[in-house]
């Protein structure tokens, strides 16, 4: 009798125009777009906060990921057109991540997440990250843990 791998199922989306992330789809509710217009913004938090947004009658804080993580802002990436927001569910709260775009599904076995190799990783981007992923093209894909981001993120408001 063999013994079936272990398969995830990822969602990959990218941070700036170059850089791809993934978060496990069991951390994930659902992908919306929000208008930058509709986030109200809160002041003397991290800049990483973008503010909040009122989503079916909830406050949802939005969080621009890449920032959080000290990759380049969307703002500053020419970014302006609708956000895609990530909705993770930590904690009883709902978080929304803002990130560039939206990728596709990723199926991983078990083991093909391996250590990165990144020279170019920022410190609170290490925290994060889980590994790295190579597509079929070649690419790297970063894989994040949405717990070690809510921590991040916590960790960034008690600071500021």
């Amino acid at each position: 009798m063999s013994v079936k791998p272990t398969i995830s199922q990822f969602l990959s989306f990218f941070l700036t125009s170059d850089i791809q992330a993934m978060l496990p789809t069991e951390e994930l509710g659902e992908i919306i777009k929000i208008d930058p217009s509709q986030i109200v913004p809160v002041f003397d938090l991290s800049p990483a906060i973008m503010g909040v947004y009122n989503h079916r009658g909830e406050v949802l804080w939005v969080v621009d990921l890449a920032l959080l993580l000290e990759l380049e802002p969307l703002y500053k990436q020419n970014y302006y057109q609708s956000y895609n927001v990530l909705l993770i569910n930590k904690q009883d709260k709902i978080l929304g991540l803002a990130i560039r775009q939206v990728g596709h599904l990723v199926l991983c076995k078990k083991g093909q997440i391996r250590r990165t190799t990144r020279q170019e990783i920022t410190s609170k981007l290490s925290s994060c990250l889980v590994g790295e992923k190579r597509n079929t093209q070649g690419n790297t894909i970063l894989a994040l843990d949405g717990d070690r981001i809510v921590q991040l993120l916590k960790y960034e408001a008690e600071s500021s």
